[in-house]
């Protein structure tokens, strides 16, 4: 018989396992509505300020590249000795960490601009819709329609859900909170100093380079349950997602446009410039649910995940 004392024990140390916080920090994310203000993206304006007074306009490509590596360790710096700081002073290491990984997360604003599009995205509401989506979208969206509106949000759903949910989750699983951090910060550096704009095009080069190697892991675990049922049309798929300017993420989306049976890439404006995208997928257009159902698909692949692992964790801590 199982003492009590060693009950107590057993569930100390198991919640204060990496699957337990990371299982714990994902729910309550998903349920505790984030006043906009208090999410970590609120940031973002900071940082494009920040990047525009650092980078030199006149400067060389390589001035410009390496004012970029620079503005990046001035953002991370700071940060990681402040996260340092404060967990030594934590009474709850395991409490602490679960907390700061909730704050990390933003799986829940993208949730909510899925159902706006799925509302507003009609001939009606339209002028509308852009309005709601115009923030979220580096392209512009003027010009959209209710289809080119619906693939627009699908793809910044998909991407953007990688970056601010499944990164920062095996950030932490790998480094702890400071891993966490990491994969944040540089997801909203990459954002603010997007070499979509042309101020930014060398000055963002270190933080895209950054954001799409620490990316390449969370997408083969994203994108492995997707690969399993596809092993025959495997070399195809992931040739056509090569073509995409950022192949880890063009090979991601390749999967979720089988997967739906939709075509997605394409022309798009981007500050005025036309640039012409490859298309990816050989189905339908997507309409006003399709990003709802992307976003469904890639946060199953992650859930997954988590349960493994907290499955993995309960057998360990039975059989210890």
């Amino acid at each position: 018989m199982i003492e009590t004392g060693s009950l107590d024990l057993m569930a100390d140390v198991l919640l204060s396992t990496t699957a337990v916080i990371l299982v714990g920090a994902a729910l309550l994310e998903a349920v505790i509505p984030w006043p906009s203000h208090l999410r970590l993206s609120a940031i973002t304006p900071l940082l494009t300020r920040l990047g525009h007074k650092v980078h030199r306009a006149d400067g060389t490509p390589r001035q410009q590249l390496q004012a970029g590596m620079l503005a990046m360790l001035v953002v991370w710096v700071p940060c990681a000795a402040g996260l340092w700081s404060l967990r030594n002073l934590a009474l709850s290491e395991p409490l602490f960490d679960m907390l700061f990984l909730l704050l990390m997360l933003e799986s829940r604003p993208l949730r909510e601009l899925a159902s706006t599009i799925k509302t507003l995205a009609t001939q009606e509401t339209l002028p509308l819709a852009r309005l709601q989506s115009a923030p979220w979208l580096k392209r512009e969206t003027g010009k959209l329609s209710a289809m080119g509106l619906a693939k627009a949000v699908t793809e910044s759903c998909a991407l953007r859900l990688v970056g601010q949910w499944a990164g920062p989750l095996l950030g932490f699983a790998l480094a702890g909170v400071q891993g966490a951090l990491l994969w944040r910060l540089v997801q909203l550096m990459n954002q603010s100093w997007s070499r979509k704009n042309p101020v930014f095009d060398h000055f963002g080069r270190a933080a895209s380079a950054l954001y799409q190697g620490l990316n390449a892991p969370v997408i083969l675990l994203l994108g492995l349950p997707l690969l399993v049922s596809r092993l025959k049309q495997a070399i195809p798929l992931l040739r056509n997602g090569v073509l995409w300017p950022y192949p880890a993420m063009g090979m991601l989306l390749t999967l979720l446009a089988d997967k739906c049976r939709i075509r997605l890439g394409g022309p798009r404006y981007y500050q005025g410039s036309l640039q012409r995208w490859p298309v990816i997928g050989s189905g339908d257009e997507p309409n006003n649910e399709t990003s709802r159902k992307v976003l469904n698909i890639l946060q199953g692949c992650g859930w997954g995940w988590l349960m493994l692992a907290l499955i993995i964790t309960l057998m360990e801590q039975l059989h210890g």
